[in-house]
């Protein structure tokens, strides 16, 4: 009976390498990331959603890109107009195969090595509200951004709730970044950044349930299982010929040891590792960088994004917020963090800021990283975002012009700050070469402006695209002015030093807790400062795989 089982089993790994080997023939070869992943959903009154995906795609090498697969929750999908940055109209058609929900979306042209396109894609999902079993009253639904086996650097989830949801009835899985209201709506958000190839980003959210019409009560068997994709043999097929090859030596082990009654039971403890996916500023924190150093941090972060203009810098930081960021959720394209969204609550009407609120967005960014490191290995982590760091330093160090080094160095910057040599490794990367700058770079023409003794160059703070082209400046002077920059900023953020650290509570001992969380739990819930309750979404949990081609 054991040898017939066993030749049974050998016959279905047998037919299902064979397949996978079949389909591989075909395979796309190469390597690509994310640079963006950005998912907004309304849920409706009906229990459906609408779907959209704003996704940033770049090959980094191998075969061009034809296509890319957005998963999709569950079978009940309509698709809408895909449209790229160009505005062109993308071919999107229906991808499913079995259980695996996937939309394709064809690029306008091919994408080729070192090329980055971005484009937009909205679906109308239903059967996507169920009644929440752990939370009495309340319907909810549980959501899984689409996962790749590539790497993601940004990925941001929003969710719109039906009108006249609050706050305080909401329930979410997992701590949000943000809460804000849009189209009169209770919109609660989340972002990440730097998930891992084949990393899923999960979301879920709860309230009561008057404020739909129409909800189910049993989650569909099947649904939202994401599926595999066989056309990589080599990602997948692999892996589960070794699967099936576990099974027979899990078959002969049975066979040989039938008479045994039981087995010894035996535990085992595993801990997290690295926890990935902080950003520069939330790293700075955990490599132990005082509070003006990380508050320099969320500033330079926000000249990125030109969302602030440094109007002076003595006795103390006088800001201007841009127009486009004083409704504080930035755009679409370029959202707000929540530290972000802190520091500009702080700005006072004069421009300066207050040394409470600003202890605040300190005291939040602790908070939310301590809460997101529970479970994980801390040395690790801290060693991990050091490489990080290094690796950043190496990309410009290893440019092979100017105007390269100055464009990676101003995609590095929040990380190139986090080493405690900056000032030096500046003075070496440039001592040779100009410093190549644009003019929307206001992180640059800030420090520019009020810390080289004869500037002579201003851009259109307004519209820096349209100023003309900005003079090149020698590599020393770039890295004195650097220096001077962020030294200066951390110095005279605020006027009064003392009364911001005294601001700042020491952190709760029980809060800086590094026991690992338990990986069978049915529930597990990081709550910001007790913002959120804990929510075990009884209802299918959408959960959706992508690819290229």
């Amino acid at each position: 009976m054991v040898r017939k089982q066993l030749l049974l089993i050998s016959l279905a790994a047998g037919l299902l390498l064979m397949t996978s080997m079949g389909s591989a023939k075909g395979a796309w070869n190469g390597t690509y990331h994310l640079d963006r992943e950005w998912t907004k959903i309304w849920i409706n009154k009906d229990g459906s959603i609408d779907l959209f995906y704003n996704i940033t795609l770049t090959l980094d090498s191998g075969d061009n890109i034809n296509f890319i697969t957005v998963g999709q929750p569950n079978g009940y999908y309509a698709i809408g107009q895909a449209l790229d940055q160009y505005n062109n109209t993308l071919s999107a058609t229906d991808a499913r195969q079995g259980s695996d929900y996937k939309v394709q979306v064809n690029l306008n042209a091919a994408l080729t090595a070192g090329h980055t396109v971005w484009f937009t894609l909205p679906t109308h999902v239903d059967h996507m509200i169920y009644l929440d079993t752990k939370n009495p009253g309340n319907v909810g639904m549980q959501f899984n951004s689409s996962w790749y086996s590539a790497p993601v650097e940004d990925v941001s989830v929003s969710i719109l709730l039906p009108a006249g949801v609050e706050e305080n009835m909401t329930v979410t899985s997992r701590d949000w970044s943000n809460t804000f209201m849009e189209e009169g709506r209770l919109t609660v958000y989340w972002e990440a950044a730097n998930l891992s190839p084949g990393e899923k980003f999960s979301v879920g959210v709860s309230f009561p349930k008057e404020y739909v019409k129409s909800y189910y009560t049993q989650t569909p068997g099947g649904q939202g299982s994401g599926g595999i994709d066989f056309s990589n043999f080599a990602t997948y097929g692999i892996p589960i010929f070794f699967f099936f090859a576990i099974v027979l030596t899990i078959v002969i082990g049975a066979a040989r040891t039938a008479r045994r009654q039981y087995l010894s039971p035996k535990m085992s403890m595993e801990t997290l590792g690295i926890r990935h996916g902080l950003t520069a500023v939330e790293a700075s924190y955990m490599l132990d960088m005082k509070p003006p150093q990380i508050v320099t941090e969320i500033l330079y972060s926000l000249l990125k994004k030109r969302a602030i203009w440094v109007e002076g810098t003595k006795p103390s930081i006088r800001l201007k917020t841009m127009p486009d960021y004083k409704g504080r959720t930035g755009s679409q394209e370029d959202p707000l963090r929540y530290y972000e969204i802190d520091f500009l609550d702080a700005v006072k009407q004069d421009g300066t800021l207050d040394e409470t609120k600003l202890a605040k967005t300190v005291m939040n960014v602790r908070e939310n990283v301590e809460e997101r490191m529970r479970g994980y290995c801390r040395q690790d982590t801290i060693d991990y975002y050091k490489s990080v760091a290094a690796k950043a330093w190496q990309q410009v160090e290893q440019a092979g012009t100017p105007e390269l080094s100055s464009k990676v160095y101003d995609e590095q910057l929040l990380w190139l700050l986090l080493d405690p040599n900056a000032q030096a490794r500046t003075q070496t990367a440039f001592h040779d070469k100009v410093f190549v700058p644009s003019p929307t770079w206001l992180w640059f023409w800030y420090g520019y402006q009020h810390y080289n003794p004869n500037p002579t160059y201003r851009p259109n703070v307004e519209v820096p695209a349209q100023s003309a082209k900005p003079p090149t400046i020698p590599g020393s002077d770039f890295a004195n002015n650097m220096a001077a920059a962020v030294t200066g900023t951390a110095n005279n953020i605020v006027l009064n030093l003392e009364k911001f650290a005294n601001s700042i509570v020491p952190m709760p001992a029980s809060k800086a807790t590094e026991q690992p969380v338990h990986h069978n739990a049915t529930c597990a819930c990081a709550c910001h400062t007790c913002a959120c309750a804990c929510a075990c979404v009884s209802c299918a949990c959408a959960c959706a795989g992508g690819g290229v081609g």
